[in-house]
């Protein structure tokens, strides 16, 4: 479109994916599996806290449109199930079907949650966001739940286990989306890079994850108000943890020895 081309005030927004990243860093998966990266919790929450400036409207915008359709879906869901199948409301059917329902809901609604999140991951890396890029990833719907399913199985296996398995893997598998939404793997790629990278900071990736999660929680009791710049800075925290884990500058080469003397 040149300069003089008029300007459809009904062309829906586009999302710039596949513009290169303006920092000029590459992702390196396999620094990152080795454990080549480093961070500190407090200067993650405090670079997350300076990116979410400038982001706001777009995220609570796309997030506030994500909410109307869950909550569209689930009421049609509701309907579904309550009327049309005509279930009793207190029969084991209506549980069943609502559980089959809710869960489709919940695979529909996947690449939006997919789109928040890389919102984050993409304002981290420095690369052009807008409210459309929560609709950019419907692409890889696919691979998404194929990653959410796995994630979800092994995980509760762990629980039922031994419950410390389960925690571990809760943790370690935290990753998987933003990888699948950044790189094209597979969904059984992004859960053992997810769990490989995160091993080596396990602790402090945990750390920093209950240290948010409390931080939230407790901006919530100000009549929910300050969840306007908590939420999007929470989920900004773990765009910022993915760019520090897989986008790690390289290490430094070794200094060259000193010319010695004939």
């Amino acid at each position: 479109m040149g300069p003089s081309d008029p300007v459809n005030p009904y062309e829906p927004p586009k999302a710039e994916l596949d513009a290169a990243p303006t920092s000029g860093q590459l992702a390196s998966l396999q620094d990152a599996i080795a454990g080549r990266y480093d961070f500190q919790v407090g200067e993650v929450m405090s670079e997350a806290w300076r990116l979410v400036k400038g982001m706001k409207a777009s995220f609570w915008g796309a997030a506030i449109v994500t909410g109307i359709i869950y909550v569209v879906f689930s009421t049609i869901a509701g309907i579904v199930v309550g009327q049309l199948l005509d279930i009793p409301p207190d029969g084991w059917e209506r549980q069943v079907y609502s559980a089959i329902f809710n869960g489709i809901v919940g695979g529909l609604m996947a690449p939006l949650t997919l789109g928040l999140e890389m919102m984050c991951v993409r304002r981290a890396l420095d690369q052009p966001i807008s409210f459309g890029t929560v609709f950019a990833y419907f692409s890889k719907i696919r691979t998404i739940l194929a990653g959410a399913f796995l994630a979800l199985l092994l995980t509760s296996l762990g629980y039922a286990v031994l419950i410390i398995p389960g925690i571990y893997l809760s943790v370690a598998y935290q990753m998987t989306n933003q990888l699948i939404g950044d790189q094209q793997i597979s969904a059984w790629e992004a859960l053992e890079t997810s769990r490989q990278a995160i091993h080596h900071k396990w602790w402090s990736v945990f750390g920093l994850n209950l240290l948010v999660a409390l931080l939230t929680m407790l901006s919530a009791l100000g009549l929910l108000i300050p969840l306007i710049w908590t939420l999007p800075w929470a989920m900004m925290t773990t765009g910022v943890l993915y760019k520090r884990i897989f986008y790690a500058p390289p290490p430094a080469p070794p200094p060259p020895e000193p010319a010695r003397s004939v």
